[in-house]
């Protein structure tokens, strides 16, 4: 079997080399999945607090709005005791 110049250089190549480079791109690839589910996690947290403060403030209007409706029912009935 014939070798080229590539094959050739390859061989030439230090072992440590190679596991410099295998070591580095594992690491890196560790690292990014290591900050994609955080940040992906810290995303999803922003997004429940955001979520329950909303059902909040719809839960408070509600309210507000079931007490007017109780303050404008004792004022009509007010209105018609100043009447008679």
């Amino acid at each position: 079997m014939t070798h080229n110049a590539l094959s050739r250089s390859i061989e030439k190549v230090p072992m440590w080399a190679v596991q410099a480079l295998a070591a580095a791109v594992l690491t890196g690839g560790i690292t990014w999945c290591t900050w994609a589910s955080v940040t992906s996690w810290k995303h999803e947290v922003r997004i429940g607090v955001v979520e329950t403060k909303v059902e909040s403030v719809k839960d408070d209007i509600k309210d507000i709005k079931d007490g007017q409706k109780d303050i404008n029912h004792k004022l009509d009935r007010l209105i018609e005791r100043s009447h008679r």
